[in-house]
C-alpha cells in the first residue's frame, strides 16, 4: 500500500513539474519588450468646409505606452499642434471681399484698377462699395495631454516584423489663438473721375459710373487692431478637449527600436479662430462685433511618422 501511495505521489509530482514547464514556455511566447517611449511629428491641416482661414501646420508628439497584452497598449502622451493663418484665404484672391450689395460680383485683384489717394467722393453720391481685408497674426496652437489607446489588429509576438493598428487618443488641451492685426481696404464699383465739374470744390471728384464694370481702390483704409476698437482681435486662450482617431503601421514592433507611421482624424471642442467664410460677404458681417472670429469645434487631419524605443 505504501508503495502504491509513493508511486502515485511521484506521478503527481512529475505532472506538476510538466505543467510548470508549459507555463514557462507559454510565458516566453509573450513579448519581452512591453514598454515603449516614442517621438513623432508630421503635418496637420484643417479638415472640412469653412474651417477657418488656415493652411497647413505641423504637429509633434512624445509619449509612453505599456503593452498590457499582445493586442492592447495604453499610455500617456503630450503633443503640440500649430495651424498657420493664411492671408490668401481671407484676401480678394479667394473672393474675400465684404460688400454692400449682395448682387454685385466681386472681381479678382487682376481686374482691379488703382484709384489714387487724391480722389474724393461727394457725400450725396451713392455707389456700391466693398472692403477687402488684409490681416496677419491669428495662428492657432494646441498643447494637449492625452491617453493613447492602441489596438493591434494582429497579435504581436517577439518575431513580428510588421504590425497594423488602430488608435484612439482622448485629450485635454490648452489652445491659443494669436492676436490679429490688419486693415480693410475700401473699393468702389464703377467709379470715374470727372475733372470738368466746376460746381465741385475741386476737380478731383469721383462719381459713380455704370459703364466700365470695374472696382476702383478708394483712399480710405479701415485699420484693424484691438486698440482701434476691435477687441475681438485680441489674443485668446482657453482650455478645451477632443479626440484623435486613426490607423497606423509599425515596422519591427518587438525590436528595441521600431518605426511607425499613422494618420489621425482629430476633433477639438470649440476654440477661437479666424473664419471669414463663416460670415456672409456683406457689410453687415464686416461690422459685426465678433467678425472675423468664431468659436466652434475644429476638425483636423494629420500624417505623422516617428520612432519608438522598446524595452
Amino acid at each position: 500500500m505504501k508503495r502504491i501511495v509513493c508511486f502515485g505521489f511521484l506521478l503527481f509530482s512529475a505532472y506538476t513539474i510538466t505543467a510548470q514547464d508549459e507555463g514557462v514556455i507559454s510565458k516566453r511566447e509573450r513579448i519581452d519588450r512591453s514598454k515603449s517611449i516614442f517621438l513623432g511629428g508630421g503635418v496637420s491641416v484643417p479638415f472640412g468646409k469653412n474651417i477657418g482661414d488656415y493652411s497647413g501646420g505641423f504637429s509633434i508628439e512624445a509619449g509612453f505606452v505599456k503593452r498590457l497584452n499582445r493586442v492592447f497598449s495604453i499610455g500617456p502622451s503630450i503633443s503640440y499642434q500649430s495651424f498657420k493663418y493664411d492671408p490668401e484665404v481671407t484676401s480678394a484672391a479667394g473672393g474675400g471681399a465684404f460688400y454692400g450689395n449682395d448682387d454685385i460680383e466681386i472681381k479678382y485683384p487682376s481686374q482691379y484698377e488703382t484709384w489714387t489717394d487724391k480722389y474724393t467722393v461727394p457725400a450725396n453720391s451713392t455707389w456700391d462699395y466693398a472692403y477687402v481685408l488684409t490681416l496677419e497674426g491669428g495662428d492657432l496652437s494646441l498643447i494637449s495631454l492625452g491617453v493613447n489607446l492602441k489596438f493591434n489588429f494582429i497579435p504581436i509576438s517577439d518575431d513580428t516584423k510588421f504590425s497594423v493598428y488602430g488608435f484612439a487618443k482622448p485629450f485635454i488641451a490648452f489652445s491659443k489663438r494669436g492676436e490679429v492685426t490688419g486693415s480693410g481696404q475700401r473699393w468702389v464699383w464703377e467709379a470715374y473721375e470727372d475733372t470738368k465739374n466746376t460746381a465741385a470744390e475741386n476737380d478731383d471728384v469721383v462719381y459713380p459710373d455704370q459703364n466700365d464694370s470695374k472696382w476702383y481702390k478708394d483712399s480710405f483704409v479701415d485699420e484693424w487692431t484691438a486698440e482701434d476698437g476691435y477687441p475681438v482681435l485680441k489674443e485668446e486662450s482657453s482650455v478645451t478637449g477632443g479626440i484623435f482617431l486613426g490607423p497606423g503601421v509599425e515596422f519591427m514592433p518587438a525590436n528595441s527600436v521600431s518605426i511607425f507611421a499613422q494618420a489621425a482624424f482629430g476633433y477639438t471642442f470649440p476654440v477661437s479662430y479666424v473664419s471669414t467664410k463663416s460670415y456672409d460677404d456683406s457689410i453687415a458681417s464686416y461690422l459685426d462685433d465678433e467678425f472675423p472670429m468664431v468659436k466652434k469645434g475644429f476638425p483636423s487631419f494629420g500624417l505623422q511618422i516617428g520612432v519608438s524605443y522598446n524595452f
